[in-house]
């Protein structure tokens, strides 16, 4: 279960960095300046730099924020007892999906995260672990795992098949194509499930 306490970022910062997300997914990561986010952000660019140096350090901070909210949406997801596995994993992969990713084209939220696989490698892959444990735990409780442990794969085997096929997926169509995306992945949430029956 992920429980992690929020990065604590004062009120300002943490003002300037939700509206830094949204300027990192409209313009990328490269064509993004300080003078956007500060302007978007409405503070001038000294005050911007009292709070993070540089981009690199506004980048790191906004991923942190980021990771950690979509941890925190995902478990919420995750502890809902009174849905179905199948609903629950579709709306995981959903929340996944991302609404922010909505107002970015595909060569900014690839650039975004080819920067952040490079930059900020541990905290994606500390993100994916967690991500992983999420899924592995949800399946796991509703039993899920019990038959295919039978054919040698574990609940982890069976959450990152279902993230490996997500990106997968998210790699076949464009940013906003968000329909064909969850359909295809709800058919590889059914082939996971019934499998076990």
């Amino acid at each position: 279960m992920y429980q992690a306490n929020e990065p604590y970022f004062q009120p300002l910062s943490k003002a300037i960095l939700t509206e830094a997300i949204k300027v990192f997914y409209q313009f990328g990561y490269k064509k993004c300046s300080m003078e956007d986010i500060a302007t978007a952000a409405k503070v001038s660019r000294q005050t911007l730099h009292l709070y993070f140096r540089n981009k690199e350090q506004l980048f790191r901070a906004a991923l942190e924020i980021m990771t950690h909210d979509l941890l925190i949406a995902i478990q919420n997801v995750a502890d809902n007892q009174n849905d179905a596995i199948e609903d629950i994993l579709s709306e995981i992969f959903d929340v996944l999906c991302g609404k922010q990713g909505a107002v970015s084209s595909a060569a900014n939220i690839a650039e975004l995260m080819a920067v952040a696989h490079s930059k900020e490698r541990h905290l994606i892959t500390r993100f994916q672990t967690k991500v992983q444990e999420i899924l592995a735990n949800a399946l796991s409780r509703a039993g899920i795992d019990t038959h295919w442990q039978q054919q040698g794969i574990s609940a982890q085997d069976l959450a990152l098949h279902l993230l490996d096929t997500s990106a997968g997926i998210k790699s076949l169509f464009t940013k906003g194509d968000d329909s064909n995306y969850l359909r295809r992945m709800a058919i590889a949430i059914r082939v996971v499930v019934i499998g076990a029956r």
